[in-house]
């Protein structure tokens, strides 16, 4: 068994510009995200901008 090779960070296997199917779903999630948004930072007892209908903090703030 060889200590600290358990756990893997899944960046570490995907480079930045990665275009796998599970990156580009996240990064088209961030933007849609970041579009309700409009760039301005989104307090803990708002609702939350996904739509989801729940507070921040206990939907993308958790």
């Amino acid at each position: 068994m060889v200590i600290g090779n358990e756990r893997t960070n899944w960046y570490a296997a995907h480079p930045p510009a990665c275009t796998c199917a599970d990156c580009t779903a996240r990064a088209a999630a961030r933007r849609r995200f970041d579009e309700a948004t409009g760039g301005r930072k989104v307090g803990r007892n708002e609702r939350c901008p996904c739509g989801s209908g729940k507070k921040y903090k206990k939907c993308h703030g958790a």
